[in-house]
């Protein structure tokens, strides 16, 4: 393939500074990395960045889903198209989990876009082929299921996605330019037989719906477009003002519900809105987001309500709001872990390190006689350390104000058949008696949902 860095082709030359917004602003040479199916438009952008001479900063990135029969042919394909373009080819097979009850469509873009992340090096741009097709069809799409503000803000341009910076340059190309670009180049692709299926609904608006569209209203892309513009503008300004009646709990591991609850309805579901969005969680639908504002003027001291949607759950304690990933069940297990300098304990429920103490913490003796973790059965009693006697450990729980779904999530440390530590909060008392050498371990219990 020869490069042609000066290239007058005014594909190549609307590519160009399409990628100019794209790039981070100091970096004068950006590294490109391409979601690359082996499709016409991912075909089209990956030989384009070729011709623009940008070989040495660019790779291929191929996820295989595993749902066709042919899929490893696929990536034969991909690999061999990057060998012939000089690049970096990296690949990554990824199940899809429907478990999750996001639908097929929703699953497999997760499953991608986790695996593109992780196959991306430090300091690259993810870059997808979506185009302006693409564009007119995920707004019609999201305006039939009824989308808000945000979702019509469609596809962006530019976003940030867990820290991943993700380009779409093809934005402002049509498919038909794409298309006829591919056969310009002589270049080769694969077509998905998937697409053929209208029983999917963006096949369906591709195939019937959007060319009736275009023909009677040729500038549909291009206004489509400048609508989804008008909407990222909207959406900006409902975060500034979610931001503003959140305060300083906008990013906090719990929300005080009482300055929501003065604020109307509709700026409560736009403050809701914004905070799951913020903590990376799925937005619910209307109808869950409504069961969601009602908890907001639940007034008994004992109220535990709790409001799950797919992929997140929203719990209510002591006035507090908690918007959490799904918090797996407690699995009783007669097998007790491990605990122990060097050798550290990792669950659903968290991360256990024992680190040296300065004179405090798990005298050495206990932790060179063994610790074992283990979870609630209940009836637990135990005597934190310069505490007058010991005490049921669900009280010590509720006077602590931890919320009731962690209590039997929280790690207790076994010393024999003492409860010597329970996770990071509290040692046992009988740890005072020290340590003959005068050694200490200190317990961390991290990466676990709030419990407070």
């Amino acid at each position: 393939m020869s490069n042609e860095p000066h290239s007058p082709d005014p594909f190549l030359d609307k590519l160009r500074a399409a990628l100019a917004g794209l790039a981070p602003v100091a970096d004068a040479a950006p590294r490109w990395a391409v979601a690359f199916s082996g499709g016409v438009d991912s075909t089209v952008l990956l030989t384009a960045l070729c011709r623009l001479g940008t070989q040495s900063r660019l790779a291929a990135l191929h996820v295989d889903h595993g749902t066709q029969a042919d899929s490893r042919a696929w990536a034969d394909h991909c690999r061999s198209v990057a060998a012939a373009l000089g690049i970096d080819y990296r690949t990554r097979r990824v199940s899809i989990d429907e478990r999750l009850g996001l639908g097929y469509e929703a699953a497999a873009r997760q499953a991608r876009y986790a695996a593109l992340s992780e196959l991306l090096a430090p300091g690259e741009v993810l870059l997808t082929a979506h185009h302006a097709d693409d564009q007119l069809e995920t707004l019609l799409l999201r305006l039939l299921r009824g989308a808000g503000v945000t979702g019509l803000t469609a596809i962006a341009a530019l976003r940030f996605m867990n820290g991943v910076r993700l380009g779409r340059p093809l934005l402002g190309f049509s498919r038909a330019q794409i298309l006829a670009q591919a056969e310009h180049w002589g270049l080769d692709w694969l077509e998905d037989p998937g697409n053929a299926d209208l029983s999917h609904d963006r096949n369906f608006l591709r195939a019937e719906v959007v060319p009736r569209l275009t023909g009677r209203w040729p500038a549909a892309r291009r206004t489509t477009g400048r609508f989804a513009r008008h909407m990222r503008e909207a959406d900006r300004l409902l975060a500034v003002l979610a931001a503003l009646d959140l305060g300083h709990e906008a990013h906090a591991a719990s929300i005080d519900r009482g300055p929501l609850r003065v604020l109307d309805a509709d700026r409560q579901r736009n403050a809701l809105r914004f905070a799951i969005r913020e903590r990376g969680l799925p937005v619910p639908s209307a109808n869950q987001l409504e069961e969601l504002r009602r908890s907001l003027s639940v007034t008994r001291p004992d109220a535990r309500t709790v409001v799950t949607w797919p992929g997140a759950e929203a719990r209510v304690y002591r006035d507090r709001l908690y918007l959490l990933t799904p918090l797996e069940p407690i699995r009783p297990t007669h097998a007790n872990a491990r605990l122990a300098p060097g050798e550290p304990w990792t669950g659903a429920q968290g991360r256990l390190v024992l680190a040296p103490g300065a004179g405090q913490g798990l005298p050495d003796t206990w932790v060179r006689a063994g610790l074992e973790v283990r979870f609630r059965r209940g009836g637990e009693r135990f005597k934190p350390l310069h505490r007058g006697h010991s005490r049921p450990l669900k009280q010590l729980f509720q006077e602590a104000g931890i919320v009731p779904w962690m209590r039997s999530r929280i790690p207790l440390i076994y010393r024999d058949d003492m409860i010597a530590a329970v996770g990071d909060l509290w040692v046992n008392d009988a740890a005072r008696s020290g340590s003959a050498r005068g050694e200490y371990w200190q317990v961390s219990w991290t990466d676990h949902p709030p419990i407070h």
